[in-house]
């Protein structure tokens, strides 16, 4: 009985620190009514500081509350058979919990926004984005426009940087806005709900098992940054995962081909998982046919991106936000080089990134043509070098690094070993306590990048090692 309420308290205690992480933002909604005016980004209470003690303040409650959040929802996953009744009980409670976290105010990134101008700037102004910056149209209508106003800086002057389907479903989405940001705030926010939904299920009809469901859904990261920050990195999940089941269980490769062209026209990083699922769907046939299978589906993939690129093209500047991010630095390996050479020699970070990226590029196509020779190909081996190879791009070929990209990381996880599970579910929290500093300091200087990336390393190992030592101590109880 003890036990029982044990398990029971896990869900009640999680629910409490939710509700208390939503706490300042609903009460900020309740004396404001708007977002509008809201910019006090890195202030886990909302509000501009008044005291010197306030920065450590805000840091020590974002660190108390996102903390207890994960020990109990490490708890509430490992427990899941004792606590949870059936599947309909764990869909109700990560609803539940994902609409808390969806009345959080974003805090930590004003992205959102930048989505809401674009789709606006389509919608209404029908200007193409991928040309026309926000700031081009405050200048040529000389309007005060309040679905721009809360565009960061360094977005104001810059075209479109994601693929064009984002940029349609950002336009299908402000157009529901009536200009008002926030109604179109609360318009993305429920799209990015209605996804995380529909991306537990999907889980749920892939592994039939309501660990992985409950361990995506209930994750804190990915609640804080696809529904509190409302990132759209949860709808490439969204077409990861379509892809993932039309392909290994409705043996639908053509439908996952284009789920999979969907993803890329809106984060080029989703092309590297291409290879992998279609070699491994064909891989009863011989050689010769399987190559003849890759370059079909090959054509399928570019035809359909360049029937979504075809909505806004004129030249090939609608490309160029493949290449924009590459020229950012932050929060990377190689904004630490950058931030220490930009006033000495900039070439040499040029360099190593350009070496860089040959070596990722060469050691792809060798791993792709070894997995396209191989007779006896396994499920499980096949996504786990595509792990490897996500890893290696996210950490160490992007130069522009940015923590909810380890959103990435788990449409795949229920295929790989747990050393790699726990390594993602660290790498989720330590990204988010390495955004501290800047909590403590009341600060977003670029700066803060060096040591943001050294503790979110340093924390992701330091407990990396705790877990494997913990493995190791039950491995030797369990034997004696």
């Amino acid at each position: 009985m003890k036990k029982k309420i044990n398990d029971i308290t896990y869900i009640i205690i999680f629910l409490v620190c939710s509700i208390l992480f939503a706490l300042p933002s609903i009460i900020y909604m309740l004396q404001n009514k708007t977002v509008y005016r809201f910019i006090w980004h890195r202030t886990f209470l909302l509000r501009q500081p008044i005291y010197n003690i306030e920065p450590l303040l805000n840091a020590l409650l974002f660190f108390a509350i996102f903390s207890l959040l994960f020990l109990f929802y490490f708890l509430i996953v490992k427990n899941n058979k004792k606590i949870f009744k059936n599947k309909k009980t764990i869909f109700i409670f990560i609803a539940i919990i994902a609409i808390l976290f969806m009345v959080i105010i974003p805090y930590t990134s004003s992205d959102v926004y930048s989505y809401i101008a674009n789709g606006w700037s389509a919608a209404h102004y029908k200007e193409n984005p991928y040309y026309v910056s926000i700031g081009e149209i405050v200048e040529q209508t000389r309007q005060n426009e309040p679905m721009f106003n809360k565009v960061a800086r360094c977005w104001v002057y810059e075209t479109v940087v994601y693929g064009p389907v984002w940029t349609l479903i950002c336009t299908g989405l402000s157009s529901l806005s009536f200009g008002n940001i926030d109604i179109a705030l609360f318009v993305f926010k429920l799209a990015n709900l209605i996804v995380h939904l529909i991306n537990c299920v999907l889980i749920y009809k892939i592994t039939k098992k309501n660990f992985w469901v409950l361990l995506y859904g209930l994750n804190p990261f990915i609640l804080f940054e696809a529904l509190s920050n409302t990132h759209n990195d949860i709808f490439v999940i969204l077409f990861i995962l379509l892809a993932i089941y039309f392909a290994f269980k409705k043996k639908r490769l053509f439908l996952a081909v284009a789920f999979i062209a969907m993803a890329t026209a809106m984060k080029y990083m989703a092309i590297l998982i291409l290879p992998f699922i279609v070699i491994y769907c064909v891989k009863e046939k011989d050689l010769k046919n399987r190559i003849k299978y890759c370059v079909l589906y090959g054509i399928e993939y570019i035809v359909i991106i360049v029937l979504f690129y075809l909505v806004y093209l004129r030249d090939f500047q609608v490309l160029a936000g493949l290449f924009m991010q590459q020229a950012k630095y932050n929060r990377s390996i190689f904004f630490l080089l950058y931030y220490f050479l930009r006033d000495k020699n900039m070439g040499i970070v040029t360099l190593l990134q350009n070496l860089t990226f040959i070596v990722f590029a060469i050691y792809y196509i060798y791993v792709v043509v070894k997995l396209l020779l191989e007779k006896d190909i396994k499920l499980y081996k096949t996504i786990q070098k595509y792990h490897i190879i996500l890893m290696f791009f996210t950490f160490i070929v992007i130069t522009n690094f940015n923590a909810w990209y380890i959103m990435w990381l788990f449409p795949t996880i229920m295929y790989l070993k747990p050393k790699s599970v726990n390594n993602i579910i660290h790498l989720s929290y330590a990204s988010q306590i390495a955004n501290l500093l800047g909590f403590a300091l009341y600060s977003e200087d670029e700066s803060l990048g060096v040591p943001y990336y050294i503790i979110m390393i340093i924390l992701t190992i330091s407990l990396n090692m705790v877990a494997n030592k913990k493995c190791k101590l039950e491995k030797i109880k369990s034997k004696n």
